[in-house]
Parts: C-alpha cells; sequence; structure tokens
C-alpha cells in the first residue's frame, strides 16, 4: 500500500457499513473520485454482523411476491403506517422522500452494482396497524468469497458467537431448520449436507466461502466499488472537519501513516454508526437506567459518536426529539465479556414457546414475543417502575432442548460450560432456580402456574402474547394452540439475564431531505451530509419492520450522492433526470 498523504477528491465517505458504501458506490457511478474512510482494520460497520435486510415499501420484488401471493401493498398504505409508527415526531418531508426514493434505490443499486436482494414474507412489527403489510422486507443473496480476491482480507466477519462451527447461517428458514436438527431426521439431513460442504470449503480454503446477511450486502457493495477503483483506508479515524467560509471542504484523518488531511470538492459523508458507545450522549439523551448502565450491545467499540462531535464543532445541530433514543434488543453477555463478541441479541429464543421473562419480583412485565424494540422500551420502563436493573429470560429443559437460550445451543450441543461460567442458571425446580437469580420464589411460582394455564388455552389474558401475527410469525407453527405460547413444565429449570441493548442509537445529526446536515439555523452546512445511524431516524424513533435501519441507511446514503453529483452537474446512469430530483432547495 502507498504511503497515505494529503490529498484532493470529489467525495469523502466516513464510515463503511451499509450506508456509506451505498453512497460510495452511488457517487462513484456518476463518475465522482470517491474515497471511503474507516476507523476500524476492517471494513463493514454494524452492517457487516446485521441480518442484511432492507425494509424499502413498494419495491419491485414487494410486488412480483404481493401478486404472487394476493396481497395489494401501496406507498399510501406504507405511508399511513409510517405516520402512526412517527407519531407527533413525523418529518413528512423526510419521510416522502423515503417512499419516493426506496424503490428507486434499489432498482439503482442492483443494476449498478453487485448487490442482489430477494423479496421475504416477513409481517412488519406493528401488524395491528392501519397500513401495515408483510412484504416490504428484502433480504441479501448470499455471495462467493471467491469472488472477492485480497478484500476478504480485510472484510469484517460475523460476531464469532453467532457462528455455528464456523458457519454463518443465512436466510431464517435456514436457522429454524438448523435448530430442528435434534427432533426432525430430514432437517439433520439439510444441516448434515450444509456441513460438509462448509467443512470441505474449511479444508480447501481455510474459511467458508458463503458469505451470508449483512456481511453479504457490504461485500457485493465492496467489489462493486474495488472494481470501479474506490479505496478503501482502513485504520483511519475522521479526527476533525474542515471548514472554510461556512463550508466544509474535509477531513483530518488519522491514519497509520500519520495525520492526513483529505480536501472534498463536492462533500464529505458521514457515515460512522451513531453513538451507541458514547458514554456522554448516553448520559445525556438515553432514558433510565440505559444512560449510566455498562453498555451491553452487539455493535462495534468504535461507533462511538465521532461524526456528531465534529459535526457539531461547526456548527451542526443534533436531533434528540424522537421517541425512542435507540433502536433497542434485549440482550445477555458472558461473565467477563469486555466486548460486542461477548454480548448475545436475543431475536430467537424468548419469541419461542416454553419461555418467560420476569423481574426479580417475579413478575412478568410484557409480551416477550414483540418487536425487539417494543421489548427495550418495556424493560427500561419496568425497571424504572419496579426500581431493578435486572430482569430474566427463564425456560424449561424442554424449551432449552429445542430452541437454546442465547449462547447456549439447542440439543445436541452441551451446555454444561454455561452452566459452570455462570452465564446460564439452572435449578431442578423453580423454587431453586428462584434461590439462584435472586427472585421471588412465590411469585415466580405463581407467575410460571398463570402462564401456563394461558399456554393450554393459547390466550395470554395479561399481555396479549401469541394474538399478533408478528408474534405468530415468530413463533413455532408446530405449537398448538398458540405458536408463540408454551407451558413451563419440564425440570430442571433455566434462566439468563437480559439487558436493554441496543443495535444502534436513533438520535442523531439533523437532516433535510437530501440528507444535508443543518445548523441550529436549520439551514443547510455546504458541504456536509449525515447517513444512517449518524442522522435523527427517519421514523422519529419508530421501528416499522425488519430492515428499518439499514434500509433509510442506504436510502439516503443514496439521496446525498445523488445531490452531491447532481450539485456537481452530473446525473446518475439509468435515472432519467424528471425522476432524480427531489423539491430543488
Amino acid at each position: 500500500m502507498a504511503r497515505k498523504s494529503d490529498l484532493t477528491v470529489d467525495v469523502l465517505v466516513i464510515g463503511s457499513g451499509g450506508a456509506g458504501l451505498t453512497a460510495a458506490a452511488t457517487a462513484r457511478k456518476a463518475g465522482l473520485d470517491v474515497l471511503v474512510a474507516e476507523k476500524e482494520a476492517v471494513f463493514g460497520g454494524t452492517t457487516a454482523t446485521s441480518g442484511g435486510v432492507i425494509w424499502i415499501p413498494g419495491n419491485r420484488h414487494a410486488q412480483k411476491l404481493g401478486q404472487e401471493i394476493g396481497i395489494d401493498d401501496t406507498l399510501a398504505d406504507a405511508r399511513r403506517y409510517l405516520m402512526i409508527e412517527a407519531g407527533q415526531y413525523a418529518d413528512e418531508p423526510r419521510l416522502d422522500a423515503y417512499l419516493k426514493y426506496g424503490p428507486e434505490m434499489v432498482d439503482f443499486i442492483e443494476a449498478q452494482t453487485e448487490v442482489r436482494f430477494h423479496a421475504m414474507e416477513f409481517p412488519d412489527y406493528h401488524p395491528e396497524e392501519d397500513g401495515a403489510s408483510s412484504i416490504r422486507s428484502l433480504g441479501t443473496l448470499e455471495y462467493d468469497a471467491c469472488k472477492m480476491g485480497p478484500l476478504m482480507n480485510s472484510l469484517k466477519g460475523e460476531l464469532p458467537q453467532t457462528l455455528f462451527l464456523g458457519l454463518a447461517l443465512g436466510s431464517s428458514l435456514e436457522m429454524k431448520t438448523f435448530m430442528k436438527a435434534g427432533r426432525s431426521a430430514k432437517a439433520m439431513g439439510f444441516v448434515m449436507k450444509r456441513m460438509v460442504r462448509h467443512f470441505r470449503d474449511l479444508a480447501r480454503h481455510g474459511s467458508s466461502q458463503s458469505i451470508v446477511r449483512g456481511r453479504a450486502l457490504i461485500a457485493r457493495l465492496a467489489r462493486t466499488l474495488s472494481d470501479d477503483g474506490v479505496p478503501f483506508w482502513l485504520e483511519s479515524p475522521a479526527r476533525e472537519l474542515i471548514a472554510e467560509d461556512g463550508r466544509v471542504v474535509g477531513a483530518r484523518l488519522a491514519t497509520p501513516d500519520g495525520m492526513v488531511e483529505v480536501r472534498a470538492r463536492h462533500g464529505v459523508i458521514l457515515a460512522g454508526g451513531g453513538y451507541p458507545r458514547d458514554r456522554d450522549r448516553r448520559r445525556d439523551h438515553h432514558p433510565g437506567v440505559t444512560a449510566t448502565m455498562e453498555p451491553v450491545l452487539p455493535v462495534p467499540m468504535g461507533n462511538t459518536g465521532d461524526s456528531a462531535r465534529m459535526a457539531e464543532a461547526v456548527g451542526a445541530r443534533f436531533n434528540g426529539h424522537l421517541s425512542s433514543a435507540a433502536a433497542w434488543m434485549p440482550t445477555s453477555k458472558l461473565p467477563g465479556a469486555t466486548d460486542d463478541t461477548g454480548v448475545w441479541p436475543h431475536l430467537v429464543d424468548r419469541n419461542k414457546p416454553g419461555f418467560l421473562m420476569v423481574t426479580p419480583d417475579g413478575r412478568r412485565f410484557v409480551n416477550e414475543s414483540e418487536n425487539y424494540r417494543d421489548l427495550g422500551l418495556h424493560m427500561i420502563d419496568a425497571f424504572e417502575e419496579r426500581g431493578t436493573d435486572t430482569c430474566w429470560l427463564i425456560g424449561d429443559r424442554r424449551a432449552i432442548r429445542r430452541w437454546g437460550i442465547g449462547f447456549v445451543r439447542p440439543f445436541p450441543i452441551l451446555h454444561g460450560h454455561y452452566v459452570r461460567s455462570g452465564y446460564l442458571k439452572q435449578g431442578k425446580t423453580l423454587n431453586d432456580l428462584a434461590r439462584v437469580c435472586g427472585i421471588d420464589a412465590v411469585e415466580l411460582e405463581a407467575t410460571v402456574t398463570r402462564f401456563n394455564g394461558f399456554a393450554r388455552t393459547g390466550v395470554d389474558e395479561d399481555f396479549g402474547r401469541g394474538a399478533s401475527d408478528y408474534d405468530k410469525h415468530h413463533g413455532d407453527d408446530e405449537n398448538r394452540p398458540n405458536p408463540a405460547l408454551g407451558a413451563l413444565e419440564t425440570e430442571p429449570f433455566y434462566a439468563v439475564r437480559i439487558y436493554p441493548g441496543e443495535i444502534t442509537s436513533y438520535k442523531g445529526l439533523a437532516v433535510d431531505v437530501h440528507a444535508r446536515v443543518l445548523g441550529h439555523d436549520d439551514q443547510p452546512i455546504a458541504g456536509l451530509y449525515a447517513v444512517g445511524n449518524d442522522q435523527a431516524n427517519v421514523f422519529g424513533g419508530g421501528y416499522p419492520g425488519a430492515g428499518g435501519t439499514i434500509g433509510p441507511g442506504m436510502v439516503f446514503g443514496w439521496l446525498a450522492a445523488k445531490h452531491i453529483a447532481e450539485s456537481a452537474g452530473r446525473v446518475l446512469p439509468g435515472v432519467p433526470p424528471e425522476a432524480s430530483d427531489v423539491a430543488a432547495q
């Protein structure tokens, strides 16, 4: 690699997640000279360890799926739904831009890059609301590692705790099949074939050649950028923005070769992943215990709010007026964990029959199957109301063998070492488990007895678990009478402590429909853009459906690059001028 030194480009992108790389690819396709600067030693950001799903109403894949299964979904439907999601925090011009240009972004990215999506039937997170649908989420198709060449050396890996013997699972269907392997000959056959392929890759190449989920999205974008000659500067965090005469004209980067000044003729795009690990910002903007607790997050350690601090230093306004500070995610952590590799995001187990959640008083406080963002809010509220910072996810032997719990894998994988480490609490009876965890034993017995009654009738009279399409989708379709409700009856009983974690912060820099950063006078700061989780959430802190963070990140990354290109007298290939113009501002 050539020694890094001061240089000038057309566009500087700071951050290499899905939003940043979408912006970089779009700008490059318009003929602009682009540099991507990444803080970490690998590229991919939070996106690389995500599901790689984007929520884009009206996209062509969704329209085709809707025709096949008889669902009519319009942008007007999506707008009604989003206005409910955003409520009083709705930024209607940005919401309208998102809805209008989301499908166009998908078409452009698929036509101009290696990225390929596939339709998913996946209920929106509030399916009971007017305008909700089940066909708006898109997944990313698997990618072959052999196409990456030297790029594989710096592509961010999956979170190791989510791998199975080094294998990353792709679709939710594949994950369900793996979880059934201990009780289904057909599923076991599928798993064996998949593992044979995996071990063959290990023998020949030293790693799996199947790149899936968010990592596939990043790999496909990076392959395109590399082919188009866009350099990635790794281990090169931005330290400050350069502003002259009221315009941002570049940034100073702390590269391995020393401090380097990168000038940007047409724009700097901030895509640094938000502030989830910024202790000061959390203290000022996070609610309840999350403001001061040690964060238990499955997000990169480098997401420390650098972009917001740099932007504020040149007059930017931070927008903290949202319904939620973050995209909450219930998490657990291994004893002694010091980074994101010791944190588990509870996306699967809590939704399944045979599990419930309680605080130390032994009482439930939530529909355990609801979407993770809402569950996090309810957890924080319950902690405040009950004067605690602790809750437990509890399952019986049958549930643990069937689904696992956090780091603990389903049968036949052994879990004794998790008990010995203290991560997994165990009790022969509920009373024993209560004693180990510090839970009120009498209340826990009463709670489980009441819950088991709900499981037998199929109706949760306390929190409505299993009533919505979302709950049912994430439950066990073999469980009767309700896919989301199952009794806890089989000894021994197990518990894992759950924390109110998050997958990203939602509060961020105020921006307009072009993703231009706004000052305290609500006027754009020339030359400065913020995308992804560096900008304030377009849904006002709401979470409409699967892919509700990466989707907006990519749309506004595309809009930022489009605006820069048009301002520089360029056009995006394949985008007619009359279709590529948000109202001039």
